[in-house]
């Protein structure tokens, strides 16, 4: 399964940026973060494989440790915690509730992992409301 870029939507992403929380292809990447010198310290990640090094990247990086126990290597990326995490730090951390089990992670090789978009659990919520709402309202008052 392929990642899309999040810049242009046409190619398959090849690097994701932590700091931008974004999927991209080698020339939307080349763009980005060459643009100032800010954009270009960024961490990015390789989605084409964990060790492969983007090519815009001017060194090659370690493979990074999970952030949470800093001993073994990461293999997932939370978008919502901002995190790389090692397989034994994420099953306590993404099972510990259903908001945590609703997070969007990746696979340091460009697997998405979370199962469903967020959209739709925050569409029934609105709908819930609205009933609730509207049966209170025609409920008399006591």
């Amino acid at each position: 399964m392929k990642v899309q870029c999040d810049v242009c939507a046409a190619e398959a992403a090849s690097v994701f940026c932590c700091a931008d929380e974004a999927a991209l292809c080698e020339a939307c990447d080349r763009r980005v973060h060459r643009a100032n010198k800010l954009a270009g310290k960024h961490r990015r990640l390789s989605l084409l494989s964990p060790a492969a090094p983007s090519s815009s990247a001017q060194q090659t990086p370690p493979p990074p440790l999970c952030d949470i126990c800093q001993e073994k290597r990461g293999l997932l990326f939370c978008k919502e915690d901002r995190a790389i995490l090692c397989p034994d730090c994420d099953v306590p951390v993404h099972t510990a509730s259903e908001l945590a089990m609703r997070h969007t992670r990746f696979l340091l090789t460009g697997v998405r992992l979370s199962g469903s978009p967020q959209s739709p659990p925050r569409a029934r919520r609105r709908r819930r409301r609205t009933r609730t709402t509207a049966a209170a309202a025609a409920s008399p008052s006591t």
